[in-house]
C-alpha cells in the first residue's frame, strides 16, 4: 500500500508540473505493481486483453478503479484515433476524457 501511495503523490506531482511523460510512466507502474500482487489471472482475461490494447498503441494505462475499466494517457495523437478503433472493434466503449480543474476558469484559465 505504501508503494501505491507513492506513486499517487508522484502522480499529482506530475500533473501540477504538467509532466505527462512522467505521468504516463507513473500510470503504467501503478499497474505493473497491481498485476505483481493480483497476478494477471485475477485480473481477468477482458481486463488484460483493453491493458494489453492500450499498451499496443503505446498508451499508459491502468485500472480507475477495481476492475471493468481502463483509463489510458495516450501522448501520440496519431494514434489514439487508430486505438479508439481497435478498442471498439474488440467490443469496449471508449471515451475521451479532459479533466476537469476546479480552480481553472471555464475556459481553462486559471483565476
Amino acid at each position: 500500500m505504501r508503494s501505491f501511495a507513492e506513486l499517487t503523490d508522484q502522480a499529482r506531482a506530475a500533473i501540477e508540473n504538467q509532466d505527462w511523460i512522467c505521468l504516463a510512466q507513473l500510470m503504467d507502474q501503478n499497474l505493473d505493481l497491481r498485476r505483481s500482487i493480483y497476478t494477471d489471472d485475477c485480473l481477468g482475461p477482458g481486463n488484460m486483453m483493453m491493458i494489453r490494447l492500450a499498451r499496443q498503441f503505446g498508451s499508459a494505462v491502468k485500472f480507475p478503479g477495481s476492475g471493468g475499466a481502463v483509463v489510458g494517457l495516450c501522448l501520440d495523437q496519431a494514434k489514439l484515433m487508430e486505438m479508439r478503433q481497435a478498442f471498439q472493434e474488440a467490443g469496449c466503449v471508449f471515451c475521451l476524457i479532459s479533466p476537469y480543474s476546479p480552480s481553472s476558469g471555464a475556459d481553462g484559465d486559471p483565476r
